[in-house]
């Protein structure tokens, strides 16, 4: 039975991935933890710009659902005229 490349082809991959298993612990140990480490934010948002942002981020989301809404229902039209046409 040959099996040509196959199945070197497999142990070759099983060798690798043990290789990067070992691997992968050793790089962990050097990136460190940021658990020590408190984290700032230099920005400071006022509550009027927030909701400026909110009502922002809503009007851009209503716009996008009458334009999927509109888009929806021109597809659709088109379907159901195409399919009374056909029948």
């Amino acid at each position: 039975m040959g099996f040509g490349g196959s199945v070197q082809s497999m142990i070759t991959i099983l060798k690798n991935n043990e290789k990067m298993r070992s691997n992968r612990s050793k790089r962990n140990a050097l990136e460190g933890s940021y658990s020590s480490s408190k984290l700032e934010f230099p920005n400071k948002a006022t509550k009027l710009d927030l909701i400026k942002i909110e009502e922002k981020i809503k009007r851009e989301q209503k716009q996008t659902r009458v334009k999927q809404l509109l888009l929806l229902s021109f597809v659709l039209s088109l379907l159901i005229t195409l399919i009374f046409i056909y029948i």
